[in-house]
């Protein structure tokens, strides 16, 4: 693994932001982050919220599985005020191989859209943030977000960026007539699924299981009509059981993906 100085971002903390967005909060050198809202209540009692990153080119935070020397990204919202489930939508990232370990890795500029579900009248979201911020080395950050959407004023240029954002995050696909049966082999190690479709493009792929931070190698032809993902690392029956095969993958009408049970282990 990458050599790793564990030092933390100073701890940042933002008061309580009455508008559409916070400030900008410095958590490592050139990084900055901050909430932004929609501050529009969407019949199903949700708010489309996100967390924008500000970072130089060369500088890179993950996915929801970040790889084999990545850090995942995590916010907590316990100290939250009349605010139920948030879930963080994941734009499809990049898959990288540098000094032989494979991540999956956002540069620049990201915004991760997040749903936030309202749960009373006067809402708001307190967000305490880890993710990992890499460029000459590796930092993980630390910062305390907080903002109180004013859902009687929508703010239209902040939900339009963060409708851009959603378009690249993967939409469901049924799979149908392009990946088969997932499984897990447990003597060749590999996530096994069956290819359907010969002329399918299944380079991008990026094969992982709901719920766990198993790392899978890109995709490999193995057999005729059996496309495999390498483990990188060891798991054991329980690190699979009850999950879900999730091939998520970009594709000229964007990303998508396909989820299967998983059987064979």
């Amino acid at each position: 693994m990458k050599s790793v100085i564990a030092i933390f971002a100073a701890l940042s903390a933002a008061g309580p932001c009455l508008a559409s967005e916070t400030e900008w909060v410095e958590v490592a050198p050139d990084v900055s982050v901050r909430l932004v809202s929609s501050d529009i209540l969407g019949d199903d009692g949700m708010v489309w919220m996100g967390l924008e990153i500000e970072m130089p080119a060369d500088t890179k935070t993950y996915w929801r599985v970040p790889g084999e020397t990545g850090l995942p990204l995590v916010i907590e919202t316990a100290g939250s005020r009349d605010i139920g489930e948030v879930e963080i939508a994941w734009p499809y990232p990049d898959r990288e191989i540098a000094e032989g370990y494979l991540d999956h890795a956002f540069y620049g500029h990201v915004l991760f859209p997040l749903a936030v579900a309202i749960d009373g009248d006067a809402p708001v979201l307190v967000a305490d943030i880890t993710m990992g911020i890499c460029s000459d080395i590796c930092v993980p950050a630390n910062v305390s977000l907080e903002i109180a959407p004013a859902l009687d004023a929508p703010d239209g240029p902040n939900d339009f960026r963060i409708r851009q954002a959603l378009a690249a995050v993967p939409l469901p696909h049924d799979g149908e007539g392009i990946l088969g049966e997932a499984r897990f082999d447990m003597t060749a190690e590999a996530l096994i699924v069956e290819l359907l479709d010969p002329g399918f493009d299944y380079t991008s792929v990026i094969a992982h299981i709901s719920s766990s931070p198993l790392v899978f190698g890109e995709p490999e032809i193995v057999a005729p009509g059996r496309l495999s993902f390498a483990l990188l690392g060891r798991a054991g029956p329980e690190a699979l059981r009850g999950g879900s095969a999730l091939f998520t993958f970009n594709s000229k009408d964007g990303p998508f993906e396909i989820v299967r049970p998983l059987t064979g282990y």
